[in-house]
């Protein structure tokens, strides 16, 4: 292709369209009102438009999570920024890949520190937003700190943000001046491929798969100590023969699927290898669904003391356990309790390997794990074949949980709801929970083959489900075959973010929303207050949020549902007119209060015991 230049805001355009992004999420203000003309006059980018910056982020966090790649968001300088940095830090703090466009003001004005709205009125009042975003982001392109004479340096810059945010797979920060927006730029960097999220990074980019703020353990290593730096396919291949190795030895060998092996793609890999091999697998809450949970192989959800009686037993009694992407949080892992010997742990991470109690900071899980399934298949032929177990036999082994007989009463309570709607999932719907009642009753139900669960394990920032079903719904229209999207979300935490609702709506879209109203913030009840009036909230009239916030003229149909009883939800999950995803739909389920999901329970008795001590 020949040198041709063009504006940098259109670099940028084309940049993202490269990667597969069609939806920007964000809210105008008047520092990135140009920037956003080039997006609404992009013939493939839509332009989504947000209630507010919070619910932009989470709208990104579920659009990266269903897309499997990049999401951005745009905010305006100063107070638009700093609404969405929760939503980022979610993104952080559960590896996702978001890119944050901040409109800025000209490099002019911010030089000559001018007094502009926005701003702190401090000498550091063009510099405190980013400081603040830079414990937030593996990357940063300040362009406001590019001359603007050079301005194919911002070129330079933006890509190499973009890159590591598709890299790490985590939040990455632009500032865009207003008048780098029209500045003249190379075509020429449009012509340099951008990395997949997926593929294995260079040992280059290995350097930099560390948290924000933290040296490379590289660089300490090889620099500092003057060791001589192997190259990365030899430690690789070093690393593959000692895990076959322990393989080899173990008599009771497992698979545990962890958040991680979804950020870097790796689920058709490790499917490819147990179904090889032929490995029981488990999954910790956050991989929840990565793998097909009606699989014979499939052996349940782990997460330490929080498990299932019979999954608990063999996990910890397996004498090897390949850990693919492991994030040992204080709710992923039954606050701290898993009981895995290190010594017979293989952990695989997205910058280092573990292999028992030794670390191999130059690999990387996509370098390690395709090359796993041919050295453990090739193990494979001397072992026993393992015996595969079907759903029904899960079930009366107690791993996965059943459909019960109607409890006493007629309330709809949570040892019923869950494995019912349960079989009312289809096989590839989008599932996302709010961290609470909902999260914890779907851990032991076995979701259909094909299904997406999405729920935020670790940040469980209150209210980003119900942004998050936004970004997921958007993903699911850009897929061939439709999907349905379906949220699960308390009464308190739907107030934090309910006007995303009237975006969906805007937006044309058809999730299902249940809503579940049990008089407050249950999940904290369990936790601590049970009677306390901070756990308690306005009760809204939920019959009246989708005529709200549809407005007059809506741009899609609604309807609204009112359950109390288990006879009630049991008939309106029959009815077949329902079952057709065609307009958007609140379905509110009246619940009792204090009922909740026993693995809630207990994990709410293992969190007070933490925040007391241990005591």
């Amino acid at each position: 292709m020949p040198d041709t230049t063009m504006e940098f805001a259109k670099y940028i355009v084309e940049r993202l369209k490269q990667t597969g992004v069609k939806q920007i999420f964000g809210v105008p203000g008047d520092y990135n009102l140009e920037f956003l003309d080039y997006i609404e006059n992009d013939s493939v980018l839509n332009w989504v438009g947000n209630a507010n910056e919070l619910n932009a982020a989470y709208a990104a966090d579920g659009y990266a999570r269903i897309k499997g790649g990049l999401a951005v968001l745009v905010t305006t300088f100063g107070v638009g920024e700093l609404s969405a940095l929760n939503g980022v830090a979610g993104s952080l703090s559960e590896r996702l890949p978001v890119l944050h466009i901040v409109g800025a003001p000209s490099t002019r004005m911010q030089r000559s520190h001018a007094l502009l709205h926005h701003t702190l009125n401090t000498p550091s009042s063009f510099t405190a937003f980013s400081d603040m975003s830079k414990q937030l982001s593996c990357s940063m392109a300040l362009l406001n700190q590019v001359s603007p004479d050079t301005p194919n340096a911002f070129v330079d810059v933006f890509d190499e943000t973009l890159r590591q945010c598709l890299t790490q797979c985590r939040p990455a920060y632009v500032e865009l001046p207003m008048d780098a927006v029209r500045a003249i730029v190379s075509s020429r960097g449009l012509q340099v491929p951008l990395p997949e999220p997926h593929a294995a990074p260079s040992l280059d980019a290995l350097r930099q798969l560390t948290p924000p703020g933290t040296p490379s353990p590289i660089n300490r290593l090889y620099k500092e100590f003057g060791y001589f730096e192997p190259k990365p396919d030899v430690v690789t291949e070093h690393v593959v023969k000692l895990i076959a190795k322990l393989y080899e030895n173990a008599k009771r060998p497992i698979v545990l699927v962890d958040a991680c092996a979804a950020r870097f793609g790796m689920g058709p890999i490790i499917r490819h290898l147990v179904e090889a091999c032929g490995i029981r697998f488990f999954t910790t809450p956050m991989g929840k669904a990565i793998l097909d949970e009606h699989h014979p192989l499939y052996g349940g959800c782990y997460a330490g003391r929080n498990s299932l009686a019979p999954v608990r037993e063999e996990v910890e009694a397996s004498d090897f356990v390949l850990y693919v992407g492991s994030l040992k949080s204080d709710f992923n892992s039954g606050s701290f309790s898993v009981h895995i010997d290190d010594a017979h742990a293989v952990k695989l991470h997205s910058y280092t390997t573990q292999v028992g109690y030794a670390q191999f900071p130059t690999t990387d899980i996509r370098h390690v794990l395709p090359q796993l399934v041919g050295a453990l298949e090739a193990v494979k032929s001397a072992r026993s074949p393992t015996v595969g177990e079907s759903l029904e036999e899960k079930m009366k082994q107690g791993r996965v949980a059943t459909l019960v007989d109607r409890p006493e009463g007629k309330d709809i309570v949570h040892k019923w709801l869950w494995p019912r709607v349960g079989s009312w999932f289809h096989d590839n719907d989008i599932i996302i929970t709010e961290t609470g009642t909902s999260s914890f009753g779907l851990l032991p139900v076995p979701l259909p083959s094909h299904a997406t669960y999405s729920a935020q394990v670790l940040w469980g920032s209150i209210g980003w489900s119900v942004g998050a079903t936004l970004g997921a719904a958007l993903a699911a229209e850009e897929e061939e075959d439709k999907r349905r999207t379906i949220l699960f979300v308390g009464d308190g935490s739907l107030q934090l973010t309910v006007q995303e609702i009237g975006t969906m709506v805007r937006r044309g879209l058809h999730p299902y929303l249940f809503v579940l109203n049990n008089d407050g913030y249950e999940i904290e009840r369990q936790i601590h207050g049970r009677t306390a009036e901070y756990n308690n909230i306005q009760l809204y009239d939920h019959q009246l949020l989708l005529p709200f916030l549809a407005g007059k003229n809506p741009a899609t149909p609604f309807e609204s549902h009112v359950v109390r009883t288990q006879d009630e939800l049991h008939r309106l999950l029959l009815d077949e007119k329902f079952n057709i995803p065609d307009r958007i739909r609140l379905i509110e389920l009246v619940m009792p209060k204090g009922d909740a999901p026993e693995t809630l329970i207990f994990q709410a008795r293992l969190t007070a015991e933490a925040n007391n001590g241990g005591h």
